[in-house]
């Protein structure tokens, strides 16, 4: 089996660069800022654009659509919220809440989303028919298909084209006032591009941190007496963690008792591709343990580390990986299919050879023979979630279970092709690093600054998310 691109753009995830001025082989292409935002494009157009309408909405949504949200001089109706809900769950993506969990995070994308379309319209930003088209046909061709076909297969699913083209205008809309917000002003100097390559040279090996992450929130002109508050909470949610409490629950509940919080699996990440006040708590921190409650301009917020892994330092140019995969088609549900692959895992976990793990788990039944290896492949190959996994996974390291359209998988990197780079590369990719980082921190505080200063009101079911 090819796991070749599927109908949809592949999805955003950061991938962590070192650079090492004595070992410039090891080193990637640059990645610009540009590049970011074009991804987070795509992650916009693949998380709202083509299913959004996919599941059309009941009678009695059409008749007795009600407002769940005045949002400045906006409102947010229940069918936009019944549409965003299916759209998430249709995805299904790993780590996805259910039940009040997942409405409130719902709500709290409408309400984001209305917040940046009318700072758009307050900018004067606008989409005209002509840029729309060219976005439809570069992503028909991105897909391998005409305009023609792309409109097709978007019926063919159920969705209302005039609807998807309105939604896509929208994340254009979303698009390019992040991009104009963000690269504003974002300045990367010498100093600093020379202080990482010098912090990287002088480094004895690049680790990367799998991460969770909890946040008390606090209001941007929090006074005393909520700050310490916050400072209590987070306190105890530390103290409790370490007896055991994961951070999924415990947000769930803390959230549920009123407290503003949020949190959630980081990822897997290198010490550059976090903020500073993360990284800070990597040095002796083991396994296991949970960080002192760490204060920001957003809140309190608690780490712990899940993992730690020695990778090198670059991105590979190809890898050799095998894998097994536990397929969600054929009439086995996703739970169904989750539940196998944890088996999979722990037999992994206990010492199980990887191909005869294959031979009895795997449904890849054109790679089950060679023990699931799928041989050489490079960048553009596979679907965007393996290629992501399969590119910042160490060498004889399995993955954690993640998914892609076939199903679940685990992987494991047998080989990998490192590329030669040069010194200016090397320079420019570090420049490209850090304003990544700046980026997405200065995007972080320009949402949370808009989110405070906006007006909203939460009526009908959704009041109980205030």
């Amino acid at each position: 089996m090819r796991l070749l691109n599927n109908f949809h753009y592949n999805s955003h995830q950061r991938k962590a660069f070192t650079l090492n001025r004595s070992q410039m082989k090891h080193s990637q292409a640059v990645l610009s800022m540009t590049l970011m935002l074009k991804q987070h494009l795509k992650t916009l157009l693949c998380a709202t654009a083509l299913i959004a309408f996919a599941i059309p909405a009941t009678a009695q949504e059409t008749s007795l659509d009600s407002i769940i949200a005045v949002v400045n001089e906006d409102i947010i109706l229940s069918s936009e919220f019944s549409r965003e809900r299916d759209t998430m769950l249709r995805q299904n993506q790993p780590g996805l809440p259910r039940g009040e969990e997942l409405d409130r995070l719902v709500v709290e994308r409408l309400i984001i989303r209305s917040i940046q379309l009318q700072e758009a319209e307050r900018r004067n930003i606008r989409i005209d028919e002509s840029a729309l088209q060219r976005a439809i046909e570069d992503m028909a061709r991105n897909n391998n298909l005409t305009p023609n076909q792309l409109r097709e297969q978007i019926s063919a699913e159920g969705i209302d084209f005039l609807q998807f083209r309105e939604d896509l205008r929208k994340n254009l809309i979303v698009s390019t006032l992040t991009r104009r917000e963000i690269q504003s002003n974002l300045f990367v100097s010498d100093a600093e591009v020379e202080e990482l390559l010098s912090a990287n040279t002088t480094s004895e090996g690049e680790f990367r941190y799998t991460l969770e992450h909890i946040l008390v929130k606090l209001p941007e002109q929090a006074d005393t007496q909520q700050d310490a508050e916050a400072l209590r909470v987070a306190q105890t949610l530390a103290s409790r963690a370490r007896d055991g409490e994961d951070f999924v629950t415990l947000v769930r509940n803390t959230r549920a008792a009123g407290t503003d919080i949020e949190g959630g699996n980081l990822g897997t990440r290198s010490l550059n591709d976090m903020p500073d006040l993360f990284a800070r708590q990597m040095n002796g921190l083991q396994e296991g343990d949970i960080t002192e409650p760490l204060r920001s301009v957003a809140g309190y917020h608690l780490l712990k580390l899940v993992a730690r892994a020695t990778v090198s330092q670059a991105t590979p140019e190809r890898v050799r990986a095998r894998h097994v995969l536990v397929s969600t088609r054929g009439g086995r549900s996703n739970t169904e299919a989750q539940n196998r692959i944890r088996e999979v895992q722990q037999q992994l976990n206990s010492g199980a050879d990887f191909a005869e793990v294959v031979q009895t788990y795997s449904d890849d039944a054109s790679t089950a023979t060679q023990g699931g290896d799928l041989g050489w492949f490079g960048t553009g190959e596979m679907v965007g979630e393996f290629e992501q996994v399969a590119f910042s996974t160490p060498v004889n390291v399995a993955s954690q279970p993640f998914k892609t359209a076939f199903g679940w998988h685990i992987l494991e990197v047998l080989e990998q092709q490192m590329p030669e780079v040069s010194e200016a590369a090397v320079t420019e990719q570090a420049r490209s690093q850090i304003r990544q980082k700046k980026g997405e921190e200065r995007f972080q505080a320009w949402l949370d600054s808009l989110r405070d200063n906006a007006y909203v009101e939460l009526r009908g079911f959704a009041k109980r998310y205030q």
